[in-house]
């Protein structure tokens, strides 16, 4: 990127003869141009982030979002809202301000925004009974609250991000007029669809009378608005990317990306690869600390231009423990010990508080009580500063702020000493002394507000939260670490991207309601946030095209953390290359688990659900959990609990893939497949599956954008297989769709009803294939199942997909419906896409020595018994529930 911006600004020196305005909406660019060739132009030359030029021709200035959030509070009326909404301001307020924003941002018509979200709320809460009909509406007050706070911001001068663009618009037009013979060149970062609508607006006016650039196009030029349309088209149409330098790396557990990454630095400077010519993209930035720490454990130096999330930073928990324990002291009028204790063993507590204290060991020898009353605390910490935090008194706010500031600044003078190694500790107490003190303000001028430890925690939640720390510690040698979506003006060899998970990255929180109050249907109708994964998987493509070698490590095993799930970018990515993940199986960090399994006796109560069970049906996937984990068995069948976590996409995309292939093969069950039928399928396939997808939805987008690409191509590909047979002449008879069978299987004296959905049976040159789909790649082109492993197959899970169709067949053989089942001798096979997206049918092929396709009386001998017992086991009273931990 350097090198085309030195290009664009050697040639307008050529032609220097008018005042000129550098603007760019990232300030690395401008600090670029300004720190290089500030001296060769004209000291009228002006340089402005797109932020800065705003402030500047509306004569406001941007005030960061927790000063408005106070601002907002202070002009509140406490007779506006119900005593509950008053009192859960910084819950909604935040919410509130940010949906401001985005009407600002996004120029939206106030007037009818607020028109559409008062009557929907009216309609919501409109009751046949006039006496209960409600008088309290959210919005109206919303709606006049929003013209107080920008009247009142407007008086001091100050404003909120949004307010000031749309404010700068509306004064653009006179700027341009008395600034006629000023050239002002704008230089672009991302394509012009992710602008919000105030910068679209004005990218549009300089391109009227002045230079833009897209520094991320390979070729240099000048946009044009008849180019601009150009670039909304190219982007809307499927990307076409080369993946030979991209590498997908899959680990199991998080911490273990931090050691593949060592890994591969420590291999590229082996092969003299330069440490700043490797970029390294933390996904999660809580990794940033453990990798950075690796790296420099290599020698390795490192240059950061990184956004640290205040509560990414390790003090953020000391205050978060100090809240809590404050929390417990209303509620219990003492301290629970295990919170005192936790306060006291923090590593910044104990460094600058407690250095020859011993006050946690005469806790722990002088009182094993579970609460300690202030008095027993006083005794200990009465000289030392920490008193401050322990003898604050939970209902008097006043008292409350004070105290917190006092603490705050002794906090701050002691990590003074050394500025440079608490860079972020400070950047982040010192913040946190500015709002509290701001708050502190608040309180004193406004009357009757009955605020407690409480409100202040949500503040302190909020707080940090939502803002960043820009940390910056340049070293032109070090490998260089930054984030996703941040822009760098260097072309780096290698590019290693971490924590490549589902929600992660894309992130959640374009997809949630965590940020606004505004309905989605809403949002989509008046376009009012338009940020979107699409944003994300440009950045990526850009990202791999200027890089030699890009590695993608995503962790795929579910943990408190996030899901294991990899992103959405990376199926996207194999549906449309022949890329497969590498699996790290072997962990570098043995796991040395101390605690014990649940383990739970089968009594009389667990036997007869297990009966219940068995009655209206087992099924495959029920034998699979049960040896997945038998403890999620007993919660899920037996207790009957529901299961807490989000299905996953593949489950998702795989139910509806099964539905649209139902209704497709239907009408041609009891019939062959004729190229007729195959033509038929391929014109209705398309609208079929933005039919089920959609549902009532009309627009494709989020995440049904990357579900409709997935299930459109894997359909597509599935009829073209039948297709391929056909037009070899091969003749295919569809017998059944999704058939629904069962059968009761007698055990000594119980009877155990076995049930499932074959996904298909049909006819192939007149043999019986029984087939099963599923949307995961495969590597391997067949599975042969031994005497030796025929036991392993009904308990390893490994051995899921072999099990169910042991099992479906099986089913089938006993079927009432077809008799001469039991003379057929059957393929069964799995139906699942190879790496290049093409349909491959895995056959099992069950004691190969004997005979390829299995006959009924040899399933009988060899197989029914390992079937048998897997379900006694099951069921033996004897055999107590055991938790498998992983």
């Amino acid at each position: 990127m350097k090198k085309k911006i030195d290009k664009i600004i050697k040639d307008i020196l050529k032609n220097l003869n008018h005042k000129i305005i550098f603007i760019s909406k990232t300030s690395t660019i401008i600090e670029y141009i300004k720190n290089k060739y500030s001296s060769k132009f004209n000291s009228e030359t002006k340089f402005f982030t797109i932020k800065e030029f705003f402030e500047t021709i509306s004569g406001l200035k941007i005030l960061d979002h927790h000063s408005i959030l106070l601002y907002f509070f202070s002009f509140l009326k406490k007779d506006d809202f119900i005593e509950k909404k008053f009192h859960d301001f910084f819950n909604w307020g935040p919410k509130i301000l940010n949906d401001f924003q985005n009407i600002d941002f996004n120029m939206v018509n106030v007037e009818y925004f607020f028109y559409s979200i008062i009557s929907t709320e009216k309609i919501n809460k409109w009751d046949l009974d006039f006496f209960k009909q409600e008088k309290f509406f959210f919005w109206e007050k919303i709606h006049k609250y929003y013209y107080i706070l920008q009247s009142q911001l407007l008086k001091r001068g100050i404003a909120y991000h949004g307010m000031v663009f749309k404010t700068a618009i509306s004064c653009l037009d006179s700027f341009l007029y008395k600034n006629f013979n000023t050239k002002i060149v704008l230089f672009l970062v991302q394509n012009i669809a992710f602008l919000n609508q105030c910068e679209k607006i004005f990218t549009k006016k300089i391109i009227q009378q002045g230079l833009v650039y897209d520094l991320c196009e390979k070729n240099i030029s000048i946009l044009t608005l008849k180019s601009l349309n150009n670039k909304k088209r190219i982007l809307n149409s499927k990307t076409c990317l080369q993946y030979e330098n991209l590498k997908i790396i899959g680990v199991s557990k998080e911490i273990e990306q931090v050691k593949t990454v060592k890994n591969i630095v420590c291999k590229l400077i082996k092969k003299n690869k330069k440490p700043n010519k490797i970029l390294l993209i933390p996904g999660d930035k809580n990794l940033t600390i453990p990798l950075a720490h690796s790296i420099k454990k290599l020698g390795i130096n490192i240059f950061f231009n990184i956004d640290c999330s205040l509560n990414n930073i390790p003090i953020y928990y000391t205050f978060y423990f100090i809240f809590q324990l404050l929390l417990k002291k209303k509620k219990f009028k003492k301290f629970p010990r295990k919170d005192v204790i936790k306060v006291l063993s923090d590593g910044y507590i104990q460094k600058f508080f407690l250095k020859r204290n011993l006050i946690l060991k005469k806790l722990n020898i002088e009182n094993d009580s579970d609460f300690l009353f202030e008095d027993e605390i006083k005794k200990y910490l009465s000289r030392n500063d920490l008193w401050i935090i322990f003898k604050i008194q939970t209902n008097d706010i006043k008292m409350i702020l004070i105290s917190l500031i006092g603490f705050i600044r002794k906090f701050k003078k002691l990590l003074l000493t050394n500025r440079r190694k608490h860079f972020l500790e400070l950047n982040f107490i010192s913040k946190l002394e500015i709002y509290i003190q701001k708050f502190r303000i608040i309180v004193r001028k406004t009357k009757k507000l009955s605020l407690e430890i409480n409100d202040v925690f949500n503040i302190y939640k909020q707080f940090s939260h939502t803002e960043n720390i820009r940390y910056i510690r340049k070293n032109r040698r070090g490998l260089y670490v930054t984030g996703f979506i941040d822009v760098f003006l260097e072309n780096f060899d290698v590019v290693i991207i971490t924590s490549f998970n589902e929600g992660v990255i894309p992130p959640n929180y374009y997809n949630n309601k965590n940020n606004s109050l505004i309905p989605f249907d809403m949002e989509k109708k008046l376009q009012i946030n338009n940020t979107n994964e699409i944003f994300y998987f440009h950045h990526l493509t850009r990202i791999i095209q200027f890089s030699k070698q890009t590695y993608l490590i995503y962790k795929d095993q579910p943990d408190e953390i996030n899901s294991g799930e990899k992103s959405r970018f990376i199926h996207r990515i194999e549906i449309n290359s022949k890329i497969s993940t590498e699996k790290i199986k072997k962990p570098f960090f043995p796991i040395k688990s101390k605690r014990l399994p649940i383990i739970i006796d089968k009594t009389k109560s667990i036997i007869r659900c297990l009966h219940e069970l068995i009655h209206k049906g087992l099924s495959p996937s029920s034998i699979h959990l049960y040896n997945y984990n038998p403890l999620l068995f007993y919660y899920k069948k037996i207790l009957k609990l529901r299961d807490p976590e989000k299905i996953s996409y593949k489950k998702k995309i795989g139910k509806i893939i099964h539905k649209i292939l139902k209704i497709l093969y239907d009408p041609i069950k009891e019939n062959l497949i004729t190229i007729d039928c195959i033509h038929e399928m391929k014109k209705n396939y398309e609208p079929l599956v933005k039919e089920v997808l959609l549902e009532k939805k009309e627009i494709i987008e989020g995440n049904n954008m990357f579900f409709y690409y997935i299930i459109k191509n894997y359909v597509e590909k599935f009829i073209s297989w039948d297709e391929k047979f056909v037009k070899f002449g091969h003749k295919i008879f569809i017998k059944e769709i999704e058939k629904k069978v069962s059968y009761i299987l007698n055990i000594g004296s119980k009877k155990i009803k076995l049930h499932g959905i074959i996904d298909r049976i049909d006819e192939y040159d007149g043999t019986t294939r029984i087939l099963d789909y599923k949307i995961g790649f495969s590597k391997i082109k067949e599975i042969n199942v031994s005497l030796k492993n025929i036991e392993n197959i009904f308990y390893d899970t490994n051995y899921v997909n072999t099990m169910q169709l042991l099992i479906y067949v099986y089913l089938w053989f006993q079927s009432s419906i077809l008799k001469e089942n039991k003379k057929k001798s059957p393929i069964i096979g799995i139906i699942s896409p190879e790496m290049n997206g093409d349909i491959l049918q895995i056959p099992i092929n069950i004691f190969r020595v004997l005979k390829t396709n299995i006959t009924y009386e040899n399933y009988k001998i060899n197989v029914l018994p390992f079937l048998i017992k897997r379900i006694s086991d099951l069921l033996d009273p004897s055999i107590p529930i055991i938790e498998k931990i992983y």
